[in-house]
């Protein structure tokens, strides 16, 4: 079937200091492809030009490695002076930065080869007489769309008579800068009323904010990359929403709300085999708040589990799991050997109420029927990981407790009520082991994300300071204790913490925080996990934040590209706020980009773990030596000794061994 329509796919190249670009393929945009395709009214071309795998987007060296590949192209374009809204280029080669100063560079396909693909696209196309080119182009962060208006001129310089698609975070946070700001005439557009087959609305230029629904459940046009460029894993998005309300995320403003809703069950799992028949084995779920439909989750997981045609199979989620939401899971009781750490059974307190139905979630009937029946719960045995060591002996009152036998070895369990209704088992005989097990409980979550092939966890530490939490809506995610408690899961169900299998996201450049915040973070986190990675603030458009402090951002002249956190957008603000409650203050903005630079040294690895500096190493030791000599930063009015507490911090953090 010969289609009259062209849609010409972009992702566009983006301006900025720093990018890592693992997981930046254009799922949004891809699940648009699969919706055009379907209509049959379009052929389709896709231009990724963040594509690590590309020819013209991806480094010289060849890719070999997935794990270690995180890198696209990228060229300087111009100097920022960090904190302001100044950008200029150097009038000379070699220019050597300030140290208030920044490189932002052209990460990935530079526009001008984009240029010369489309003409060469143009000239293929001239005998296929298009009624219609359409350029569908997705804007991601807030603060990268001047790249964006660059393709669109680009795009109509070379194709004058497109019609230009303009999708993506962006334009749903900023409708009104990307219709004022983009350089074409569009009409600013919900996604839900985008009708392909509406011919006057389609003959315009559009800004489409929010999802458009018919495409938000399908499965990605990986196929769309050319032969060698397809990368090598695929993301998911199995959820949609989240129903909390942070003063500092958007995620509500995306979703229309605060409703979470999920994909149908089926519908995941066959495009999991598709892909993975295809070839891919690496999957990543991409989701607002990847625990909040618990049941739903752990069914996929449970799926991938079981289907023994997906060995092999390895799964992330880079955004990060909640951890009090980890936790509130039931537990799964592991019954393991002291000596080695090695799980011999799992168990678990089940009841014998009938399990909800799909869909039925929610529904008052459905809860009122189940709350008004008799609840009774019993030790189940889930699991005998032994190949028929651990053998039940007694199980004539499992309401009570359950006896086992391993090794020879009697093994009683018992069932103790709780108040909440999450009974606990407890071992009673364990002091008599002597094979020496026992019993510890975790979130069943956490177990059965390991087995299922979880490479990786992310974690939003964020900061260990409660009052920062509260401050921005937090306290029901995160604390210490809640942090601690997570962490000994993991590790119980073999995740190393200290080998990057456990990294933790530190936020920094928040008005309101102080440098010994971050430093007390960092530090703790690179002790606690394997990696920090840190989240510098960027005030979004349409949160709570951005409109708190909108006095501030117009009274320094910041267009959105100004407040990529990486700039430091906020730092006059706090330097300001030290000033008020300590007299004047020496901190430079320097000082924050070394903070920056602190937060990754101390992931610098020693016998392939991050550096420890409560360890009894010589590098644990300078590095205590050097912080246990500064004088606070809030203590001192002066602020004299940071410079040379920072410089002291990243040396002792840089050794690379005994």
């Amino acid at each position: 079937m010969e289609r009259r329509k062209l849609a010409i796919l972009v992702n566009p190249p983006i301006y900025d200091t720093q990018y890592w670009a693992r997981w930046s393929m254009p799922h949004g945009l891809l699940k648009i492809a699969t919706w055009l395709r379907e209509s049959n009214l379009y052929d389709l071309k896709l231009f990724d030009c963040l594509n690590p795998y590309g020819k013209e987007s991806g480094v010289i060296e060849s890719v070999t490695e997935f794990e270690s590949f995180d890198a696209v192209r990228k060229q300087k374009k111009s100097v920022v002076v960090l904190g302001t809204n100044k950008e200029y280029v150097p009038d000379r080669f070699g220019y050597k930065l300030k140290p208030n100063e920044k490189w932002k560079y052209e990460f990935g396909c530079p526009i001008g080869t984009l240029e010369n693909q489309l003409f060469e696209l143009k000239e293929e196309i001239k005998y296929k007489e298009y009624e219609v080119i359409e350029f569908w182009v997705t804007s991601i962060m807030t603060y990268w769309w001047e790249s964006t208006r660059d393709v669109i001129k680009l795009a109509l310089e070379v194709f004058p008579q497109a019609k230009i698609r303009v999708g993506g975070i962006y334009p749903t946070l900023a409708p009104g800068h990307a219709g004022s700001k983009l350089g074409i005439e569009a009409l600013v557009i919900k996604g839900d009323y985008v009708k392909l087959s509406d011919e006057h609305l389609m003959s315009q230029h559009l800004v489409v904010r929010n999802e458009i629904p018919g495409a938000s459940n399908l499965a990605l046009a990986t196929d769309l990359y050319e032969e060698g460029e397809r990368p090598p894993y695929t993301i998911l998005t199995t959820s949609r929403g989240c129903p909390h309300i942070c003063s500092y995320c958007a995620s509500n403003i995306l979703n229309d709300g605060t409703k979470v809703r999920n994909r149908d069950f089926e519908d995941v799992i066959r495009e999991i085999k598709e892909k993975f028949v295809q070839g891919t084995r690496v999957f990543c779920f991409y989701e607002d708040n990847l625990l909040m439909k618990m049941k739903e989750f752990k069914r996929i997981l449970k799926a991938v589990l079981t289907d023994k045609s997906l060995y092999g199979i390895k799964i992330y989620a880079p955004e990060g799991i909640e951890i009090g939401v980890a936790l509130s899971d039931h537990k799964r009781f592991l019954l393991k050997l002291k000596s080695n750490r090695q799980i011999l059974a799992t168990l678990s307190v089940d009841t014998d109420l009938p399990p909800e139905q799909p869909g039925t979630e929610g529904i008052y009937e459905n809860y009122k029927n189940q709350k008004s029946m008799q609840k009774r719960s019993f030790i189940t045995l889930e699991e005998d990981l032994t190949q028929g060591s651990v053998e039940i002996i007694d199980k004539s009152n499992p309401e009570e407790y359950l006896k086992l036998q391993i090794g020879g070895e009697e093994v009683i369990l018992r069932k103790v009520p709780k108040d909440n209704g999450r009974d606990e088992i407890v071992y009673e005989n364990e002091s008599d082991s002597s094979l020496g097990l026992y019993l510890v409980g975790v979130p069943e979550i956490v177990y059965l994300m390991k087995l299922a092939g979880f490479e990786k966890i992310y974690l939003p530490l964020e900061t260990i300071k409660k009052e920062t939490n509260a401050r921005w809506n937090r306290s029901w995610n995160s604390n210490l204790h809640r942090f601690e408690s997570l962490l000994a899961a993991l590790e119980e169900v073999g995740f190393d913490t200290r080998r990057q299998n456990v990294n933790a996201f530190v936020m920094f450049g928040l008005p309101g925080e102080d440098l010994e915040e971050i430093y007390d973070t960092a530090l703790y986190a690179s002790e606690r996990v394997g990696s920090v990675i840190p989240m510098l603030f960027t005030p979004v458009p349409s949160t709570q934040v951005f409109e708190q402090y909108q006095d501030y951002i117009i009274s320094k002249g910041f267009d959105l590209q100004h407040l990529n956190g990486k700039l430091f957008p906020f730092f006059d603000m706090l330097k300001q706020d030290l000033i008020n409650k300590h007299g004047e203050c020496k901190m430079d903005i320097s000082d924050y980009v070394r903070v920056e630079s602190f937060m990754q040294r101390i992931n610098t690895k020693v016998n392939g773990q991050s550096v420890n500096i409560y360890s009894d190493s010589r590098v644990s030791q300078t590095f205590r030596k050097v912080y246990s000599e500064y004088e606070s930063l809030l203590s001192s009015m002066e602020c004299d000794n940071d410079e040379q507490l920072l410089g002291e911090m990243e040396v002792a953090a840089a050794w690379q061994g005994e």
